[in-house]
């Protein structure tokens, strides 16, 4: 049954993958805010479901801890809902305005009143004061009392338990929507360079080892050794230009950096040595080893190089769609255009 850590999970690896990672962690306050915002979506709903799970306390500061703190909790994890969207998605400035409906707007009403400004809600006159009515509280909710500035006494229930269910639907249903959207983005990305394989740079390496070692037992003309070496160095920087032109660099993949850094003196000096200058390689015989522990880092190239194309060659992991969430039915609908919440 899907869930919002299943959605979390989609966007964790999203935000982890090798392409797009570098883009979020170019601004490292960005990056750790972001870190921040899946951290606390995912522990928000622990609590949620700590609350939901368990039974309410008998003791009075006891259950004011746990009204308190799953109203707040539900505030946090809008909000921490709103800094992730933003920080994905930075084209589209997302304000609470744009994303609150009419039942996250309700939750955050409830808790502005209730443990958010209790004592002076508003920004401007009228102002207005609210208590919680100790002996109502209940797992189920509780009643809450308010004073209007230019009215009288008003008392109205607040019902916990369905602004949880309401808020499980809504941000479920809202990281649905970004999940497909980021997922058609890469399904997209992945189509344009579906039919360009990155394996295909590497398929005269071992032709270019063949005639490397021939002419190390100079059973070939010294020519073919050069022009071997300079089609590795070829391969190589052709290899770098295909993983660029998918946004990714050489550093997006550690074991590929590694294996670069491996390469990189070894072909030098072979290079060097088969032009006839004076090199580390003192002998044929060294060449050989030098050529042989080059030749094993292409293979491992060639075989990542492999592992990314049938990355490219299949679509991204299908989003999850919305069913069952804590035992409601979850409700897929455009985000609308409700009013602006105060905070």
């Amino acid at each position: 049954m899907a869930t919002l850590y299943d959605l979390m999970r989609w966007v964790r690896d999203f935000v982890g993958d090798p392409r797009h990672q570098p883009r979020f962690m170019a601004d490292d306050f960005g990056w750790h805010q972001l870190c921040t915002a899946m951290d606390t979506i995912q522990d928000t709903e622990s609590a949620v479901s700590a609350y939901v799970d368990h039974t309410f306390p008998d003791d009075t500061g006891e259950r004011y801890l746990r009204t308190y703190g799953i109203l707040q909790g539900l505030f946090l994890q809008q909000d921490a809902l709103i800094e992730l969207i933003n920080a994905i998605r930075p084209v589209k400035n997302i304000r609470p305005r744009d994303l609150l409906t009419n039942a996250l707007i309700d939750v955050r009403g409830m808790r502005n009143k209730s443990v958010g400004h209790p004592t002076k809600l508003g920004r401007k006159a009228p102002f207005s004061t609210h208590a919680i009515v100790q002996h109502s509280m209940r797992k189920e909710g509780f009643e809450l009392m308010s004073y209007p500035h230019q009215s009288g006494q008003i008392f109205q229930g607040v019902p916990v338990l369905d602004l949880i269910e309401k808020q499980r639907a809504e941000t479920f249903r809202i990281l649905s929507e970004v999940v497909e959207d980021l997922r058609a983005q890469e399904e997209t990305h992945r189509a344009q360079f579906r039919g360009i394989k990155l394996m295909s740079v590497f398929d005269q390496t071992s032709y270019a080892f063949e005639k490397i070692f021939e002419e190390l037992r100079r059973d070939s003309a010294l020519a073919m050794g050069k022009w071997a070496v300079g089609h590795l160095r070829t391969s190589l920087d052709n290899f770098e230009k295909l993983l660029k032109q998918r946004g990714l660099e050489l550093d997006s993949y550690d074991s590929i950096k590694y294996r670069y850094d491996e390469i990189e003196h070894p072909l030098n000096e072979l290079s060097t040595f088969l032009h006839g200058e004076e090199s580390e390689i003192l002998s044929d015989k060294s060449a050989v080893v030098f050529a042989d522990a080059l030749r094993s880092h292409f293979i491992d190239l060639r075989h990542m190089a492999g592992e990314i194309d049938d990355e490219y060659g299949s679509e991204p992991e299908p989003v999850i769609q919305p069913v069952q969430q804590g035992g409601f039915q979850v409700i897929v609908q455009r985000i609308g255009e409700p009013e602006k919440a105060g905070d």
